[in-house]
């Protein structure tokens, strides 16, 4: 009697660990961390947040989930199913972020209230990466403060929010390759921020005069090969030692404006069809001076009318803006940009398309 009560006694025990494995949450067993699944394991994305241990990853399935502010106090990766996990938040908040090595992408995220709350916050947050989310119709999109430094927004899309991008008191971070279209007020913005990478971005579609790259009382920024249509597509208001580069703006009413804004690099950008290439706000009562080339090469204006006797694609005289400033080395050639379409009728791959022909004309430039 005894042998046969130790095998059934065995096997139920066996069982009865199958089943109580089944209601666990599955285990990376090479990294000790767990796997949660939304809506499987927690109907709700904070609930699963709550659950999780640091570097634990939750993975929220497709779907249309109704949350307050999802509060991100530890670090863990968060994964939707490609934006088909359609975050509406009832708050002023949707993520708030204030742990560090946060990982979080294929959301969409948008108030219950168009045009009302913030969708996502970063306070005081380090080494985070918020990517390929689509934020739409929010007050702000995406907001770095509180010293946020070292974090990543890329790939991401944002439409129609009041402000898509903002740095506050945020330093070291690196924003890039973001589609931005629809901005009330601001695409970019860098208030009281430095040493930030801003860089290949497109910013299109901005409401009048708003502006699509502005800066604020910061400096040792490095703008870079962005795209810009439309609005006042780069601002820099008492900024210093801040560069911009390799920037493409068309299609806008200024190209650059500053105000008490000095010792700038300003140099192999491209300003087409822009109907005042510099304006100065004057904002101290002295109009700011900044450079407009590095001593090799400046930028094309499509406005110059110079001669290039020696055919190098240098301009021959400079481009004179105005008091104290002037473009040494004023470039020839335009881009070629009779394939872009006219927006807002841009597809993904006409877009890729078009950073691929900037890339083009840039590597022929430097060789």
């Amino acid at each position: 009697m005894k042998t046969e009560t130790v095998p059934i006694a065995i096997l139920l025990a066996v069982l009865l660990m199958a089943t109580f494995a089944v209601t666990l949450k599955p285990v990376d067993a090479s990294s000790g961390t767990w796997t949660i699944t939304v809506p499987d394991d927690y109907q709700k994305i904070q609930d699963a947040v709550n659950a999780a241990n640091p570097g634990d990853t939750i993975v929220v399935k497709a779907g249309i989930y109704n949350e307050e502010i999802v509060a991100l106090d530890k670090p863990v990766y968060l994964f939707g199913d490609n934006k088909q996990s359609v975050i509406i938040y009832h708050s002023s908040l949707g993520f708030a972020i204030t742990a560090n090595n946060v990982h979080m992408t294929g959301f969409t995220i948008k108030s219950n209230e168009q045009g009302q709350g913030h969708a996502v916050d970063l306070a005081d947050s380090r080494d985070c990466i918020i990517e390929g989310n689509l934020i739409e119709n929010n007050l702000v999109g995406i907001s770095l403060y509180g010293s946020s430094s070292g974090n990543t927004v890329s790939g991401n899309v944002l439409r129609n929010n009041e402000r898509s991008i903002e740095l506050i008191d945020a330093s070291d971070n690196t924003v890039s390759n973001n589609n931005i279209t629809g901005a009330l007020v601001s695409g970019i913005s860098l208030d009281v921020s430095s040493g930030n990478t801003v860089s290949g971005n497109r910013i299109s579609d901005l409401a009048d005069g708003m502006g699509a790259l502005m800066l604020w009382k910061s400096s040792n920024n490095i703008i870079s090969r962005n795209i810009l249509f439309g609005g006042n597509p780069m601002l820099m208001i008492e900024c210093v030692d801040n560069t911009l580069y390799e920037n493409f703006v068309m299609d806008s009413e200024y190209g650059v404006v500053v105000g008490a804004s000095s010792s700038n690099s300003i140099y192999g950008n491209y300003f087409i069809n822009v109907t005042q290439q510099v304006l100065d706000t004057n904002e101290s009562g002295q109009l700011s001076e900044n450079s407009w080339d590095n001593d090799k090469e400046g930028n094309y204006w499509s406005n110059y009318s110079g001669a290039d006797s020696d055919d190098d694609g240098i301009g021959d005289s400079p481009y004179v803006l105005y008091e104290n400033n002037q473009d040494n080395y004023p470039l020839m050639n335009p881009v070629d940009i009779s394939e872009i379409p006219e927006f807002p009728s841009w597809t993904p791959i006409l877009f890729v398309l078009s950073i691929v022909t900037v890339a083009v004309v840039i590597y022929k430039r430097k060789i």
